[in-house]
């Protein structure tokens, strides 16, 4: 006898052995048993989950000599003589092939002769959605009413292409695409049965592969089995034959694409190329891992098998949300494109080099969220100064002599602004200052009479009417106030060089930001930003400061924004980045 495939000797030959389509078979038993045949059936559902199979233990459970709860005996004459084809009153017919009008009359003309032997005729007509509209039309009476001793069973995958005159005069049952488990736990059945082991790194591998089909898991297996010389199916074999990516290459590519590693991301892709395996495949199987991370986001507790099980050390924890549904839409996307395109490679290095850098469409939050990750990076390679000038016997530059010493520290405390905390710095300024302690309910104190001194010109220049610094001797000492920020945290002092000191209300400074710049708005009024400014401008000053943020439409014309901009240099090294020469004289153009 002929080998047979693994697929045709686990055909199922019993409803009860038709695995994950209970809802199809309690009920075609459930009908058989008690008489109430339907005269047509549409079975509709992806390939390999069962439609024909199903169709031909139900024409055997119609016909048998002594079926039994709804399923056939397989031992009785008709029983034996449908499963081996040998009989007439059962016929399969490939509407692919046989898709013309006259098939169909042909078919007509025969269905009028009752059964040879058994006691009802049936017509299985497989992939129906393949006739033509004048063949549909020549069915479609003999579909409603036919003769008694006949039964259609109609099979397609692709119900929607069957008219809806066909569709009414039938019974509908949807096949399900076939759970991994289900499949997993037959390919163990198998692979019991068979005297051979399988690794549960390769069943988990040929249930990805099968998408919900029996038929394609199984042979799969049977390809993977001959392949194998040690009586073991390994993991490795079953990649290769499919050609699909392995567990550690994909956890390499999303472990890069987390820590936006773009020549480690470049890099994996190049090698798995070079193994030959599908970039089509990759593309798919990343945008899965990432729907595995999100869905592990978004409901932990919920998330059923579909999600790896990840290590304590998983990358899920440097996206965000919006980063993982923009990376899915990206791979995805970029699959549709190469299988069009004759580059498939270009195209999905592309679309991950995309992902990493933010393609354009970062959200506020995920903005956020690198930043706070930028802030860790440096922090890890700047060792910060426990205090700004602590034991330098620094004096501020430009400092007026005398001044902060008149008039009280801020008579009246704007709405917004902040009072902070005394802190170490304030040694370094060579005075100890009270801390600014002004509440809602209590009046701040009068300012005491200003004691006459003879005040140098110059430093009347600096100091208006109130007793106050004014907004151009801030002005003055704002470059080397940035330059302090800098060497404490060079990431505020990047926030901060967005914005200018636009005036000043008692001791309150008023930090300007370009309309409509939400984002320097929310930079500037950071609480930590705004602390490390006053206990700078304490230290200049030597008085006690708050900060507030207005929108202006431009900064002041005399404003020099080259003073607070990061210098080129200073900005390639702050983000890793790398000067790129222009091809070409772009001068002679």
């Amino acid at each position: 006898m002929s080998y047979l495939a693994l697929y045709r000797q686990w055909r199922p030959q019993l409803m009860g052995e038709i695995v994950g389509q209970e809802h199809v078979t309690v009920t075609l038993r459930n009908a058989v048993t008690a008489s109430r045949v339907s005269h047509a059936y549409l079975f509709c559902g992806p390939r390999g989950t069962g439609k024909t199979s199903t169709a031909k233990v139900l024409a055997r459970a119609i016909n048998c000599l002594e079926q039994r709860d709804g399923e056939p005996c397989n031992q009785c004459r008709i029983c034996r003589e449908i499963m081996a084809g040998s009989t007439m009153d059962v016929i399969e017919i490939d509407a692919a092939s046989n898709r013309g009008i006259d098939e169909i009359r042909e078919l007509k003309e025969n269905i009028k002769f009752f059964p040879s032997r058994a006691s009802r005729r049936v017509y299985i007509v497989d992939e129906v959605h393949m006739l033509t509209n004048e063949a549909f039309n020549a069915l479609l009476k003999t579909l409603e009413e036919p003769p008694g001793h006949v039964v259609f069973v109609l099979a397609t995958t692709e119900p929607h292409k069957v008219p809806l005159t066909i569709l009414s005069r039938c019974q509908r049952f949807d096949f399900r695409p076939i759970a991994e488990d289900v499949i997993a736990r037959r390919l163990g059945q198998v692979a019991e049965k068979g005297n051979f082991a399988i690794e549960e790194g390769a069943i988990r591998a040929i249930t990805r592969a099968a998408g919900g089909s029996m038929r394609d898991a199984l042979s799969v297996l049977d390809q993977a089995l001959l392949l194998s010389n040690s009586g073991t199916v390994s993991a490795d074999t079953v990649y290769g034959i499919l050609g699909t990516v392995r567990e550690e290459a994909l956890y390499g590519l999303v472990e890069a694409l987390a820590r936006q590693n773009a020549a480690g991301a470049l890099t994996l892709v190049d090698k798995i190329a070079s193994g030959g395996q599908d970039l089509h495949l990759l593309a798919g199987a990343l945008a899965e891992r990432l729907r595995g991370l999100l869905i592990a986001m978004l409901a932990p507790d919920g998330a059923g098998d579909s999600v790896e099980v990840m290590s304590c050390e998983s990358p899920i924890r440097f996206f965000t949300r919006d980063s993982l549904i923009r990376g899915i839409d990206l791979l995805l996307e970029a699959e549709q494109v190469m299988r069009r395109s004759t580059h498939p490679r270009v195209v999905l290095e592309v679309a991950l080099v995309r992902f990493i850098d933010g393609g354009g469409k970062s959200s506020k939050a995920e903005l956020l969220t690198r930043i706070e990750r930028l802030e860790t990076a440096l922090a890890g390679r700047i060792a910060e100064d426990s205090s700004l000038t602590a034991g330098t016997g620094w004096v501020p530059p430009n400092y007026p002599q005398g001044a902060g010493s008149s008039g009280a520290s801020g008579s009246v405390k704007p709405e917004t602004g902040r009072a902070y905390k005394k802190t170490d710095v304030e040694a370094t300024a060579g005075h100890k200052i009270a801390p600014l302690e002004v509440t809602a309910e209590t009046p701040p104190p009068k300012a005491p009479e200003p004691v006459a001194r003879q005040v140098p010109e110059k430093e009347s220049n600096n100091i208006n009417s109130s007793g106050r610094f004014s907004i151009e001797q801030i002005r003055k000492w704002w470059p080397d106030m940035m330059q302090q920020i800098k060497r404490v945290n060079p990431a505020a002092y990047t926030y901060l060089s967005l914005v200018w000191p636009a005036e000043t209300r008692d001791n309150c400074l008023v930090l300007g930001v370009p309309s409509g710049d939400i984002f320097s708005m929310q930079m500037a009024g950071d609480e930590a930003n705004q602390e490390l400014l006053v206990r700078t401008l304490r230290a200049f000053s030597r008085s006690d400061w708050t900060v507030r943020c207005n929108y202006y439409d431009a900064p002041p014309p005399d404003w020099d924004a080259r003073q607070a901009s990061l210098e080129p240099e200073e900005a390639i090294s702050l983000f890793r980045g790398e000067e790129v020469t222009p091809p070409g004289d772009l001068d002679k153009n």
